[in-house]
């Protein structure tokens, strides 16, 4: 929508493709419009001087809220 707010509907399109980097990692949006992710365990180690968070394994991939079934709100 390149940063019109106001179309609404191009806006909503926009969202359900998800087209963007996320922080963690790739996602979609499911039927009710939570993401469908994948979840991470983490770690705090210390990095660089600074404390970082490392993935020790994933513990969900392409996990999809456990009521998305029951949620009114569909695409």
């Amino acid at each position: 929508v390149k940063g019109d707010l106001s179309n609404k509907k191009g806006m909503v399109a926009a969202m359900r493709k998800a087209d963007f980097k996320s922080t963690r990692g790739k996602f979609t949006y499911n039927v009710n419009h939570h993401p469908i992710e994948n979840f991470y365990l983490l770690k705090a180690v210390k990095g660089a001087g600074e404390v970082e968070m490392q993935i020790q394994k994933t513990v969900f991939e392409n996990h999809k809220d456990a009521y998305y079934q029951d949620c009114p709100m569909k695409w």
